[in-house]
Formats: structure tokens, sequence, C-alpha cells
């Protein structure tokens, strides 16, 4: 049986949502497409490692994440909302200067405040999810990438297509797509 650590997972999470394009990606599937980023980077996880998750299996995590995706998601529009805008008109007197100057830096501490609170719900969305993954029986594909750059199909993919109904939705298959050619 395979298990995940909650730590381990995290920086590796960190580490993916940071290479190439796999952020603006992620970010188009939750926003355009309904897809939960923390599944979307256990499903990558997954890939790599060669481990298969399979519809019921995946539908089990998506669960354990609903539990907080409702507070995560009002948090993020709050943050999104708090995001700073930058002036671009200059202002002719100094102390309107100085007010905005300090408001802008308010709303940029804010803004800093709500996504590191963001991060920190996003953690424990996490671990409800490698907690349900953990209980879970999957198996390791027992064939490896055989290293001249085809990959061997992983059900885990179509798991993940198939759960959030993004197979009639060719825009939604390209962004998987996408992003998958992005892990290594």
């Amino acid at each position: 049986m395979v298990s995940i650590d909650g730590e381990m997972f995290w920086q590796y999470s960190l580490s993916r949502y940071a290479t190439g394009d796999v952020a603006p990606l992620a970010l188009l599937l939750q926003d355009g497409h309904g897809v939960n980023v923390n599944v979307l980077l256990l499903v990558c996880w997954c890939l790599e490692n060669n481990i298969i998750v399979n519809l019921p299996q995946l539908k089990d995590v998506i669960e354990a994440a609903a539990k907080s995706e409702s507070e995560l998601k009002t948090h993020r529009n709050k943050r999104k909302l708090a995001k700073p805008k930058h002036r671009s008109t200059v202002q002719s007197s100094t102390n309107a200067n100085d007010e905005s100057s300090a408001s802008c830096e308010r709303n940029a501490e804010t803004y800093e405040l709500l996504k590191t609170q963001e991060l920190a719900l996003e953690r424990q969305q996490q671990e409800a999810i490698i907690e349900a993954f953990n209980q879970l029986d999957v198996h390791r594909m027992s064939a490896q990438p055989s290293g001249d750059g085809t990959r061997i199909l992983n059900a885990s993919i179509a798991a993940f297509i198939n759960v959030y109904s993004l197979r009639e939705n060719s825009e939604a298959r390209s962004l998987v797509s996408q992003l998958v050619s992005q892990l290594p």
C-alpha cells in the first residue's frame, strides 16, 4: 500500500506549482473549470510516481477536500478583492501622495496577510486530502517510464478528467495535457 507524508507532499506541491507553466495552467483549470488545485497536484504526484488512483478513490479524495473548499473559495475571493491596485496618475499634492502611499502600503500588507492565510488553508486542505489518500488501497504501476520521452498511460489522469467532467471539454483537456507535459 502506498502512503504520502504530508510535509513531503506540501514541499512537492510548492516546488511543482512554481515550475514552468504549472501555476497559470492550474489556475485556469481552477477558475474556469472548477478543478481543485490540491487534487490536481495529487494527481501530478501520482503520475510522477507511477501510482494509480481510480475514479472512486479520487472521489473520496475530493470529498475530503470539499469540507474546506467553501471556506477556501471565500477566502480566495477576499484576497483577490484586496489585491493592491497600482496608481498610474501623479497627484499634485504632497499630502495626497503621502496618504496614497500609506494606503497602498496598508493594502499591500493586507493582501500579503490574506495570501499567507490562504496558504495555511491550502495546507489544511492538503492534510485532509493526504489523510483520505493514505486510507486508499492504491498501487504503484510495475513498469517504469522508458526514458525515451514516451509515457506509460496512467489511469489516474483519466479518473481526474472524468471526476471533473472534462471529457467533453476540449479546452480543459488541453490545459490538463499542457500541465502534464510540464511534469518530469
